[in-house]
């Protein structure tokens, strides 16, 4: 009998380190399971659906640029991601697509330097996500870059959070002050782009913290920048394994192995 079939949708996809996480972290629980990366176009989503539909798969994550576009396709979304609009895990529970969101506890399960103030740049469904599940007793300011779209995102953290979405253009002030500052952009993913430069992040206190969600295998330019003007700055590997964890626990209804997880993410 062919195994349990899990996986990842997104573009790209083929890069992730979840295969090689989740699949330990199957083999070492002895589950009848296997996971892998399926990664398509947007144009192709409709179809590339259907075809997971058919191979009845028992559940899977959903990275950039799927975490809106997914709720379509999904029988029940819980409280909070249909709020956030952003699914990053789905289980298939009687016949029914399930979403939930695992983002945002994941990141906050991640930051050890207990911030007080936090800067977060981004709207899209990670950032949503990590604004919605933040500790209580922190203040967070969110700024993003202005495009057309930015009076569209700008009402939507109004409505959603209560938040005053701020222009990038004006990030100096609250960077000065500072703990944590969170890159929750795709800039940088592709490309070599950054959101600051060096010179914003020599404005902020030497004990800040900067996180950029983004992970691939060499430093994106956003830690590049943070870095070169003193501070401490990860990616989203720790993240990538937090909300990994949160998945596996919510697909199998048992704890994950993370010592394992995040040793063969790290490895």
């Amino acid at each position: 009998m062919a195994k349990a079939l899990y996986g990842l949708i997104g573009y790209p996809a083929m890069h992730s380190k979840s295969p090689r996480m989740q699949n330990a972290a199957m083999q070492d629980l002895q589950l009848d399971a296997m996971y892998q990366a399926f990664e398509f176009a947007p144009t192709k989503m409709n179809e590339e659906i259907q075809k997971l539909k058919l191979r009845n798969i028992h559940g899977f994550n959903v990275t950039m640029p799927y975490k809106k576009a997914i709720i379509d396709y999904l029988d029940e979304v819980d409280p909070v991601a249909k709020k956030l609009q952003s699914v990053n895990t789905v289980k298939k529970i009687n016949d029914k697509w399930v979403g939930t969101s695992t983002d945002g506890p994941g990141f906050w399960h991640t930051i050890k330097n207990d911030p007080q103030k936090v800067v977060l740049i981004g709207t899209g469904g990670a950032a949503r996500a990590i604004i919605s599940s933040k500790p209580n007793g922190i203040k967070l300011s969110v700024f993003n870059r202005n495009s057309r779209r930015f009076p569209e995102h700008q009402q939507q953290m109004k409505d959603l959070f209560g938040i005053e979405l701020q222009k990038l253009s004006e990030i100096d002030k609250d960077l000065q002050d500072a703990d944590l500052i969170i890159n929750a952009t795709n800039a940088g993913m592709r490309d070599n782009e950054s959101v600051l430069t060096e010179q914003d992040f020599l404005q902020a206190k030497n004990t800040a913290h900067v996180v950029d969600i983004i992970y691939r295998d060499f430093p994106t330019k956003f830690m590049e920048n943070a870095r070169s003007a003193g501070l401490t700055a990860e990616n989203g590997e720790n993240m990538l394994i937090a909300q990994g964890v949160l998945s596996f626990q919510f697909w199998f209804g048992q704890n994950a192995p993370e010592e394992l997880m995040t040793e063969m993410v790290h490895s």
